[in-house]
């Protein structure tokens, strides 16, 4: 019987410890923290690091840039009509004739007349690259603010000369 009542004895005694702690931790609160009652309809500001200034060699570089692409555009656009004119002259032609020929080497013509407007966009594109490896966010984006509006020009040119070197090749008949 001694025994019996020591193991009920250590059987409550286990309990009522066990019960302590949990009795000490207060549940967490249920009602709405900060974070859950803000307007998630706005964004969360953000910091803006301020602009650096852009390097002058930069600028000067992307003003040269900007300039050569502009000499690749008007040489294309002199020689255009021209190229035009050829290719009209060969519409229906057989790839042999001279017609032809000569309409293939109107649109070389032209492919070579704007190679300044590719190159340029090829130095552009090699600028962007190089300027967002850097650590410094307020430099990369002044940078990248100086470059990106003459870039993005120099690709409008270029895409522009593409769709009429393609729309003349696509108006001959192929070998």
């Amino acid at each position: 019987m001694l025994r019996r009542l020591f193991a009920a004895f250590l059987a409550l005694f286990a309990l009522g410890s066990l019960a302590d702690p949990a009795a000490a931790k207060p549940y967490p609160s249920l009602s709405k923290r900060p974070s859950e009652s803000r307007d998630r309809t706005t964004p969360p500001p953000q910091e803006v690091a301020a602009p650096a200034p852009a390097d002058p060699k930069l600028t000067a570089d992307v003003e040269i840039l900007s300039k050569q692409a502009a000499s690749g555009e008007t040489a294309f656009r002199q020689q255009l009509d021209e190229g035009r004119k050829a290719v009209a002259a060969a519409s229906g032609a057989a790839p042999t004739t001279e017609a032809w020929v000569n309409a293939q080497a109107a649109i070389s013509a032209l492919d070579t007349a704007r190679y300044d407007s590719v190159a340029a966009l090829a130095g552009l594109d090699s600028l962007y690259v190089e300027r967002q490896a850097s650590t410094d966010a307020a430099r990369i984006g002044a940078e990248i603010a100086a470059i990106d509006p003459v870039r993005v020009r120099a690709l409008a040119m270029v895409d522009a000369q593409n769709d009429a070197l393609d729309g003349l090749r696509g108006s001959l008949r192929q070998p």
